[in-house]
């Protein structure tokens, strides 16, 4: 769409005057009032207690040591690269971000490999991951890196269904590869849909007036808990507005996220594959080796066309039929070459761990 731009390229300048409140503003403390449910404000209960000058910090603060900068190699180039930032969702490793992050815009995975260079704001180094799982017309990656020596501080995945015009919104990330920044707005509207953005698909957005910059794409928008509750994805240049920006909102997206909130070793909560959306089905753009789709025997070129014995069109009939998984096999239908194949089964235990704890003395 024209006048929109993903947050990764160039900078952007905003001048304005500024207009700090009283120390007595500052220092009050702000009543919260739940207007849903008050005609007035003599009638009006606090909501969730009182919103104070530390309110901001504090939630930023929670998220903080689970932001990561996200540093993609682009294939063949040794300088020019894709910068973003990712929420760390799985203390094992696993990383939230963008697919813009790691692909493209032909969906093309930048590195040969999928490889991206992660440091996460509490490493004191940074580290290399992998492309585990991603979602192009999400706009939705999940990156792995090496299993850490102590589990990663991961964020609170909150819940962006109550979301209402006028909340708080919080926009953590990397913008420009600089670490701990902090930008605060609010909820300009709580279902953005894609169509409204001229563009296909049944895609949902939060809008927020959070500063998005190059490099805060992927990171995440967060609640006044502290808890993510979406993932900032891009915003309108400025020279044709300020102040529109979007992120996916979690609950749309609950479907990949929800088994690195419940699944714990020895299940993986990946499938370990590349998806996008094509005329006829998802198509399986990448598997990743030895991951649970490979081991599956799926394939790259293959086209799902069913999960778990639901017909699937696009990426957002295969997330409803995902629905809430928590380790146990799925089973998928494939397309291949013209030839209907399956049900393939994918299981997501890691057999040498599940062959061990079967009989601890079988690696020996």
């Amino acid at each position: 769409m024209a006048g929109m731009a993903v947050a990764r390229s160039g900078l952007f300048r905003a001048n304005a005057s500024k207009v700090l409140p009283s120390q007595s503003r500052q220092t009050s403390w702000i009543r919260c009032y739940d207007t849903n449910k008050a005609a007035s404000e003599e009638n009006a209960k606090p909501n969730k207690g009182y919103f104070g000058r530390d309110t901001i910090a504090d939630a930023a603060a929670k998220i903080a040591p689970a932001v990561a900068s996200l540093y993609a190699p682009k294939r063949g180039q040794n300088v020019d690269a894709e910068i973003g930032s990712g929420t760390a969702i799985h203390e094992d490793g696993y990383i939230l971000t963008c697919a813009h992050v790691v692909f493209d815009t032909t969906n093309v995975v930048y590195s040969a490999d999928g490889k991206v260079v992660v440091r996460l704001q509490e490493a004191e180094k940074e580290v290399v991951g992998h492309v585990a799982d991603a979602y192009a017309d999400l706009d939705i990656a999940i990156i792995k890196i090496e299993k850490p020596t102590s589990p990663l501080s991961t964020a609170k995945v909150g819940s962006s269904s109550k979301l209402r015009p006028g909340d708080w919104a919080i926009a953590m990330g990397c913008p420009l590869s600089l670490q701990h920044t902090v930008t605060l707005g609010i909820i300009s509207c709580a279902h953005r849909m894609s169509n409204e953005l001229r563009r296909g698909g049944m895609m949902e957005y939060l809008q927020t007036d959070c500063a998005i910059n190059p490099g805060n794409s992927g990171g995440p928008l967060c609640n006044v808990d502290g808890e993510v509750v979406g993932v900032n994805v891009e915003t309108i240049k400025p020279d044709k507005a300020s102040g529109v920006s979007f992120a996916v909102p979690v609950d749309f997206i609950s479907a990949i996220l929800k088994p690195f909130q419940n699944c714990q070793s020895p299940v993986r909560p990946d499938f370990g594959w590349v998806m996008r959306n094509v005329s006829d089905g998802v198509l399986v753009q990448m598997v990743i080796k030895g991951s649970p789709a490979d081991r599956a025997r799926i394939r790259t070129g293959d086209v799902v066309v069913e999960f778990n014995g639901k017909q699937v069109r696009d990426l957002k009939e295969m997330m409803d039929a995902m629905g809430e998984r928590s380790g146990a096999p799925v089973k998928v239908c494939v397309k291949r070459g013209g030839d209907a194949l399956g049900p393939l089964t994918i299981t997501f235990v890691e057999k040498d761990v599940a062959r061990f704890a079967a009989n601890p003395r079988s690696r020996f």
